[in-house]
């Protein structure tokens, strides 16, 4: 019974990271309607948060809005730092050294997740486990310069908001992970997503974009953006990691939204990728297949065969 709860867990942190992957057409598509990424930003968060809130009052009324004092102060940890600070950081470093620099820099993310998770939970990662990290960091630099390092820029500010971006992104599985211990992990949800959307607010004055809101070719857009990548994806990342799934996995497992974002500029946005690019896409996949095997140990094969 427990395996299968963690399998649930992987399963859902996983299609949590497919949700967040595609969400890059609803971002695109928003900013191709004059938004700002600051705007794009605050209306995923927004348009996340208001159906989460109306299912909540339907569902259970006042009730469903009953939090402890622990969830409330990690859902705001949650909220402003590894969606809202992390989503000004990102797209910040992206305007000062490019995606692909940026990219590469978040998804060091699988290497502080390991290094918290064993200081915070004392996990103990394999020695096929290290392997499979640093797979996924060949496989993502890989899928991003499709082997050509250079376009890759440097600009101290810039590198430095990307690595608080990935650290940030790191953030969310621990905190997550220790947060959804006691509350409903829907309505910690819908917290994160008010406190990330005040957060948002404050950097892009919604209110004096409210054109857009009006504007029904944006609204086609951000309205499913926002239900998919944010409400939908963010209860099932929380409801993964209330599964007691580990945090060092974790990571890994939703590193597959770099693989489905690459594919989704393919294939929805005519986005161009090479051999290297695809090579590296199998390592990532190879990565998240290798973290998630259980091998025995040496010891565990002698205990059972003295059994």
């Amino acid at each position: 019974m427990e395996k299968k709860s963690y399998l649930q867990g992987y399963l859902f942190v996983a299609v949590a990271g497919i949700l967040w992957g595609i969400g890059g057409l609803f971002v695109t598509k928003m900013s191709d309607n004059g938004a700002s990424s600051l705007m794009t930003a605050f209306a995923g968060h927004f348009l996340a948060f208001i159906p989460l809130l109306l299912y909540l009052l339907a569902k259970k009324g006042l009730k469903g809005l009953k939090i402890s004092k622990k969830g409330l102060i990690y859902s705001i940890l949650l909220g402003v730092l590894t969606k809202g600070i992390f989503k000004l950081s990102l797209d910040t470093s992206m305007t000062l050294v490019g995606v692909a620099t940026t990219t590469i820099l978040m998804y060091l993310a699988p290497v502080w997740t390991a290094i918290m998770a064993v200081i915070f939970f004392k996990e103990k990662l394999r020695g096929y486990q290290y392997i499979a990290l640093l797979l996924n960091m060949i496989g993502c630099v890989l899928m991003v310069t499709g082997g050509n390092f250079t376009e890759l820029d440097i600009s101290g500010i810039g590198l430095t908001l990307g690595l608080i971006a990935g650290l940030l992104y790191a953030l969310s599985t621990i905190l997550g992970k220790v947060g959804t211990s006691g509350d409903d992990s829907v309505t910690m949800a819908c917290y994160m997503l008010l406190f990330s959307t005040i957060t948002t607010a404050i950097f892009a004055k919604p209110w004096e974009h409210l054109d857009l809101f009006t504007n029904r070719s944006f609204m086609t857009w951000a309205i499913p953006g926002g239900l998919l990548s944010g409400t939908i994806a963010n209860i099932l990342f929380l409801t993964g990691l209330s599964k007691g799934i580990d945090a060092s996995k974790t990571t890994i497992v939703t590193s597959i939204e770099v693989v489905v974002a690459t594919l989704a500029g393919v294939f929805l946005l005519n986005e161009q990728i090479n051999l290297v690019g695809y090579i590296g896409i199998l390592i990532m996949l190879a990565s998240i297949v290798i973290m998630n095997v259980n091998i025995p140990s040496r010891k565990e094969n002698t205990d059972n065969q003295s059994i």
